[in-house]
């Protein structure tokens, strides 16, 4: 069933605040038009439609890419993809990319809305969209709250894990995230230690 997610806060469709989901996250059966059969199975992500560029829908570091795939494989079902690790147990991925958009590289320190590709149809893909999926302590979930909360607080625990950039202060992480600057300061002042100006660049801090 296709229907229209709303009022999308991170979004990995550069822009856009709403798109049109075309298979859900779990159980589902599709008729798969290359192969000519139906295929049941568990969908880990969902399919989205509705942009062009896609996009980190959250700051984190690129842990694996793939760019050479050029159309329809059984072989490479993701087909071109880049996933991204938000912090030490969630990760987010980005599938079925347009052959050689990929605009990323593995260990490249990513914010969001940094394109990383363009929407395309490669891999177990049989039409152009985004397979978009969430995995949180090893296991895939459904994404969709991701995408619509704006603290990225889900299951009643934060999983925001900040990557100091080039320009970086404490006050200026804390602005972007409703917080101060001596609650991000506590939280990571073993890692900062006894100067909390004092802050280098690829540092990950827990907001």
């Amino acid at each position: 069933m296709t229907y229209t997610l709303n009022n999308i806060i991170n979004s990995p469709l550069k822009n856009k605040t709403k798109a049109k989901v075309t298979s859900d996250f779990g159980k589902r059966t599709m008729y798969n038009n290359v192969t000519k059969k139906y295929e049941t199975n568990h969908h880990n992500g969902i399919d989205i439609i509705g942009g062009n560029e896609i996009v980190s829908f959250f700051d984190g570091v690129v842990t694996s890419t793939r760019n050479n795939i050029k159309g329809y494989s059984s072989k490479y079902p993701s087909g071109n993809y880049v996933t991204i690790k938000h912090s030490e147990c969630l990760y987010s991925t980005y599938c079925h990319l347009k052959y050689q958009s990929v605009n990323v590289k593995k260990n490249e320190i990513v914010s969001s809305n940094t394109i990383l590709g363009l929407m395309g149809k490669t891999g177990h893909a049989t039409g152009t969209h985004l397979h978009f999926g969430i995995k949180k302590n090893g296991k895939w979930i459904d994404p969709k709250p991701f995408l619509l909360n704006n603290t990225m607080e889900t299951n009643n625990k934060k999983e925001i894990t900040y990557i100091v950039k080039k320009g970086d202060n404490l006050s200026k992480i804390a602005k972007k995230y409703n917080t101060t600057w001596q609650s991000i300061y506590q939280k990571n002042k073993e890692l900062i230690g006894n100067n909390p100006n004092l802050i280098k660049i690829g540092w990950k801090l827990k907001i």
